[in-house]
């Protein structure tokens, strides 16, 4: 039994090591120019590579090759197929918020541009800065503050202030009509320079509209769906193959403020067999609580039993949740107003004075004084722009 159970948890971590594998697929030169109807970009450097695509520094250009705003650009292989077409889904969100008041878009970055090239689709969009995931990681001991010590007397607990802008972006997804099926610190990330103070949400490549387009009428629940997400901060729904509901980005959340507390502190975090996590986060609603958890302050145990008792249909009281968090904040004496612990730390505050946003001045490098030849730029041509028009993916 014990050797079966050690196959079953091999052949779980080669499947999630698969997952996390980007594609071989050819990666596009540094110094190529891309054209679309609107403009066009020069690509800079690779930010990052995932399994359906990649992540590329772009810069704007005009004919002459000049041109100082900085962006990203998001591609997708033109390979993977109808179910796999994330880049659809993230493009039709990103347009839908820009429709959004202004308060309510704040956690959304803009998106610039689209379009498609013979081997590729893609999408221009803001830059932004470090995620949230990687901030943690840079932090002292992997936390966030989250009790005041008597040298940071006016500091803010930052996971509160996290877990309440986290919380906005993920209403303001809901209230547009979307779930977003896979919440978790790496798909938040930070502004850039004075936009450092705000949380943008991040990747909606497998998220799902939740109401039905016209009537508004919440979209009936199909019988057996996919396991979709990252198993770490997946909800149970997920784990039991049930379509997801508000409450399961709600439940996926709070797995995540939990991490903000202390890293590694969810009981499954070393986990890696699917089932056994599932039991463990069973175990965590039903008021099985580790040390840790059972240390955090009481209006947290209150979030995690509001959110159990929700059902498929219900609205959740977004503004009970942000009261439990404010009071949880007065519990431990924080403001929260104050700065993040980023915004605090001066090595952070160096990096991002080396990070170049939209709105800076790009300064190519002098390659003449470096001894070495320009690069040619080879153009792309863009065959088709209106990826727009491309029929809606259903997920």
């Amino acid at each position: 039994m014990e050797r079966r159970e050690q196959e079953k948890r091999k052949r779980e971590k080669e499947k999630e090591k698969q997952r996390k594998s980007p594609a071989k697929r050819p990666k596009l030169p540094i110094g190529v120019i891309i054209n679309t109807d609107k403009s066009r970009y020069e690509v800079l450097e690779l930010l990052g590579a995932g399994g359906f695509g990649d992540v590329y520094k772009v810069r704007q250009v005009d004919e002459a090759g000049r041109g100082d705003d900085i962006f990203a650009l998001k591609t997708e292989t033109n390979t993977s197929g109808k179910i796999l077409n994330r880049l659809k889904m993230e493009m039709t969100i990103l347009q839908e918020s820009e429709s959004l008041p202004e308060e309510k878009r704040k956690h959304f970055i803009k998106m610039i541009d689209r379009g498609r090239t013979e081997s590729f689709k893609f999408i221009v969009m803001q830059l932004v800065g470090t995620s949230v995931d990687k901030l943690q990681k840079q932090q002292p001991k992997k936390h966030f503050t989250f009790v005041l010590s008597l040298l940071t007397s006016i500091r803010l607990s930052t996971t509160i202030k996290l877990s309440l802008q986290t919380l906005e972006g993920i209403k303001d997804l809901h209230d547009l009509g979307y779930l977003h099926r896979d919440i978790k610190p790496q798909n938040f990330s930070i502004g850039l320079r004075e936009k450092a103070n705000i949380i943008y949400v991040l990747d909606f490549g497998i998220s799902r509209r939740y109401i039905e387009k016209h009537s508004k009428a919440i979209r009936l629940p199909r019988k057996m769906v996919r396991f979709l997400g990252t198993i770490r901060f997946a909800s149970r729904n997920c784990h039991y193959s049930r379509e997801q509901c508000r409450r399961d980005d709600l439940e996926s959340w709070v797995y995540m403020l939990i991490e903000f507390t202390e890293y590694a502190s969810l009981p499954w975090s070393k986990i890696i067999d699917r089932d056994l996590v599932c039991k463990e986060k069973e175990r965590l609603f039903a008021g099985t609580y580790t040390k840790h958890i059972a240390s955090l302050p009481e209006e947290i145990h209150k979030i995690l039993k509001y959110i159990n008792e929700l059902n498929f249909q219900n609205t959740p009281d977004y503004e009970y949740i942000m009261m439990m968090l404010k009071r949880a904040a007065a519990r431990k004496h924080a403001s929260i107003t104050a700065k993040f612990d980023w915004e605090e730390s001066e090595s952070e505050t160096h990096a991002a004075k080396q990070m170049i946003s939209c709105d800076d001045k790009y300064k190519p490098r002098n390659e003449k004084s470096e001894g070495r030849k320009p690069t040619k730029i080879r153009p792309i041509n863009v065959i088709i722009n209106k990826v727009n028009h491309l029929e809606e993916q259903e997920q």
